[in-house]
């Protein structure tokens, strides 16, 4: 019999709901992803990976990042930041609000990363390409 109390514990709807309503409040966005692999050009400054720094995607285009396989980013007009959480020589991910959320559940890059490219591989998303 159902109380109405939630139970985080015992209810795999309540810790789901718990989840969902924790990361709303920290910002998220369900109209948007988290992030996506990229491809950074050859001599791209590598001081631009920072989360602080942050562009719309259509500069970041201009600047040379692509998809992996060297396709267009998406055409939205919200920001985006870059992270290199194995270093210049790993793979490069561009960031939006959602992964800034999920940094609020836990501050670890990789943690957030690993988070964010889970829920791509459940959804039937492709393998980081950069390995």
């Amino acid at each position: 019999m159902a109380t109405g109390d939630r139970d985080i514990w015992n209810s795999l709807p309540d810790v789901f709901a718990s989840a969902s309503n924790f990361l709303k409040d920290l910002g998220w966005n369900g109209e948007q992803t988290w992030g996506r692999e990229v491809v950074l050009p050859q001599g791209f400054d590598v001081e631009q990976a920072d989360l602080k720094i942050r562009k719309p995607i259509g500069e970041w285009q201009r600047l040379g990042v692509r998809r992996p396989g060297g396709g267009a980013l998406p055409p939205a007009d919200f920001d985006a930041s870059i992270v290199l959480p194995a270093g210049a020589k790993g793979p490069a991910f561009m960031v939006y609000g959602n992964y800034r959320a999920i940094l609020g559940w836990n501050r670890s890059i990789f943690y957030a990363v690993a988070v964010g490219h889970l829920a791509d591989r459940i959804a039937g998303g492709e393998p980081i390409q950069a390995v």
